[in-house]
């Protein structure tokens, strides 16, 4: 299955589960995504916006409006949206933030979505981008390993060099492509293995399985503390507004 909307509509709950037991795993992801967003940008969009976690990053100066395309994510406080018509008025944001949903969403969709990103932005407004990077251990690790141990598959569209004249052609201009390295961290590999079943919904797969797919394709370590440093790593964009 490659959709977002149905994806998250079965599985929402698990993705829940992962965030709310360990909250600060991926702090480094939505810190790196943050790491490009301008200081003068204080009316924000999340979109898609899973369950709306990157608040917790934010300060008091700026207001985030979170977006959905999945019925699992949406409702009272996220509205539903679809990536070719978003539910909100033209120039409405001063940046718009979309972090790791848009590789489940078809090349024409996205097509569709950058055109959407244009319309809500006003003048000069940024779009700001971290998704999984071709041919990466992630990528690897989430089109082979996690494909072949969750029952709905996982066939991401990931993101590399030719992605740039895409946005070109919705109104952008490009201004950065940065890699980003950063780990996401747990108390113990109990705690790892949880977070990663549930994040990617991993149902045909033993907690030991799981543990030696960590280790071979992303080659996990065991700090001096104990605790777990699991490598990862987006590429982020950033464009503005034409």
């Amino acid at each position: 299955m490659t959709d977002y909307s149905e994806i998250f509509a079965q599985r929402a709950h698990q993705y829940h589960a992962a965030m709310q037991r360990y909250p600060q795993a991926r702090d480094g992801e939505f810190l790196a995504l943050l790491e490009d967003l301008p200081a003068g940008a204080r009316d924000l969009l999340d979109v898609p916006s899973g369950g709306g976690y990157l608040n917790a990053y934010l300060d008091a100066t700026r207001a985030l409006t979170a977006c959905d395309f999945s019925t699992g994510f949406a409702g009272s406080s996220i509205p539903l949206g679809q990536p070719e018509a978003l539910p909100f008025a033209d120039a409405a944001f001063d940046a718009v933030l979309s972090l790791t949903g848009l590789h489940h969403v078809s090349l024409e969709r996205q097509a569709a979505f950058f055109a959407e990103c244009h319309r809500l932005l006003r003048p000069s407004g940024h779009l700001l981008i971290g998704e999984v990077l071709a041919g990466s251990p992630v990528a690897a690790f989430l089109n082979d390993f996690v494909h072949r141990h969750n029952s709905q598959g996982h066939v991401g569209v990931f993101f590399d060099v030719e992605f740039p004249p895409r946005l070109a052609a919705a109104g952008f201009e490009v201004t950065a492509m940065t890699v980003r390295h950063y780990p996401w961290c747990f108390e113990d590999e109990a705690a790892m293995v949880f977070y990663c079943r549930n994040m990617f919904g991993i149902d045909r797969g033993s907690d030991a399985e799981i543990l030696a797919g960590l280790r071979d394709y992303l080659d996990y370590r065991i700090e001096g503390d104990g605790r777990i440093a699991l490598p990862w790593q987006l590429v982020f964009f950033q464009a503005v507004k034409r």
